[in-house]
């Protein structure tokens, strides 16, 4: 008996914390072709699998559909994926959830079919693998220190200021219906700096950089991370390295990297 108890505090205890993990994540990213399926959406799979994460309360996207804060900062997001565990006489299937990172934070249970037929026994199975997947109760619950994804970064530009740069770019550019001109993380040619100290006064999600005229510089706005900021109307970023404020946005197609001065 106390063998069996101790068994099912185990198991709630996991269930406790893979629901707190999953909670902390603001969007489910669904992929238009799972790895075991030929064709885009084939059999519907992706389709019923964007629908069940809806129908257990999560705000599930296509991965060629995200939003400004989630291509801004692709934690926010966790990657579902279908992996196919079928035999000659069972369908069976178990639903994934993957970080920014690579790490799979979640794995439901497996959900099982009999039904000769593909495209029934596909979306039977994975009705039973979501049982345990809506046994999660998921309710948003954003903290504050969700990382910003960091990429491997190369001797010239830091990759996570040009990859986000580039980013913020494309988010752009999406809401206004205008095809990039450029894909590619583009390379600051030089650092500029600029040797008037520009003052941090709040406004709403963030701040403005005003200098002594007093003249707007950057309007700023807040991420999850402290020391990153989207810069708005400039396509870019503001962040700190090595104590000091760097700026990294886009001129045209230029990219301008400007070492600043701020006292917030």
């Amino acid at each position: 008996m106390k063998k069996l108890l101790f068994l099912g505090l185990v198991f709630m205890s996991i269930s406790i914390l893979a629901q707190e993990n999953v909670n902390n994540y603001k969007y489910i990213i669904v992929p238009k072709k799972f790895d075991f399926l030929k064709e885009a959406n084939k059999y519907r799979v992706n389709t019923y699998t964007k629908f069940m994460f809806e129908k257990a309360g999560f705000n599930a996207i296509y991965d060629d559909q995200k939003p400004a804060d989630l291509l801004a900062n692709p934690c926010l997001g966790l990657k579902a994926n279908v992996l196919d565990n079928s035999n000659l006489f069972t369908t069976k299937m178990n639903v994934t959830l993957e970080n920014c990172q690579g790490a799979i934070i979640y794995t439901s249970d497996e959900g099982k079919s009999k039904i000769k037929e593909y495209e029934g026994a596909y979306q039977e199975a994975l009705e039973n693998a979501f049982v345990s997947i809506k046994g999660l109760n998921y309710n948003y619950q954003p903290v504050e220190n969700t990382q910003v994804y960091v990429p491997s970064q190369t001797n010239t530009v830091p990759a996570t200021t040009a990859a986000v740069a580039v980013t913020a770019n494309t988010a752009a550019n999406q809401a206004t219906n205008v095809t990039p001109q450029t894909t590619a993380p583009a390379t600051a040619t030089s650092v500029e700096t600029n040797s008037n100290t520009l003052f941090a006064q709040p406004i709403n999600n963030g701040y403005q950089l005003v200098d002594t005229t007093p003249k707007v510089v950057f309007k700023i706005t807040k991420t999850t991370q402290p020391n990153y900021y989207i810069i708005q109307d400039k396509n870019g970023f503001l962040y700190q390295k090595d104590g000091k404020w760097i700026a990294e946005y886009y001129e045209g197609d230029e990219l301008k990297k400007q070492e600043l001065q701020i006292k917030f």
